[in-house]
């Protein structure tokens, strides 16, 4: 399986609509949940650090494969997370 969550605005915003997606997201594995749940809240603990107002480009985005597909063994996930600030040059 697979899942993907992003959101650019301002760092109240996008805390709000990532956890919006996250909640959305439903997967057959539990441990894959649990994974996009801890995600989403290192997102928002992340992002109560910024200011608010500050404008933020937040991605991500994780799958669960297997060594051996058809036997479903040797689990494994990749999970990719980027947090970025938007800066604005005059």
């Amino acid at each position: 399986m697979s899942w993907s969550i992003s959101s650019t605005g301002k760092a109240k915003d996008v805390a709000v609509e990532i956890a919006a997606q996250a909640g959305k997201i439903n997967l057959s594995d539990a441990g894959e949940m649990e994974t996009v749940a801890k995600v989403a809240d290192t997102i928002a603990q992340t992002l109560s650090t910024f200011d608010p107002e500050k404008p933020v480009s937040v991605a991500a985005s994780g799958h669960m494969g297997f060594s051996d597909w058809e036997k479903k063994t040797g689990q494994y996930q990749n999970v990719s997370l980027s947090i970025q600030v938007i800066h604005f040059t005059a």
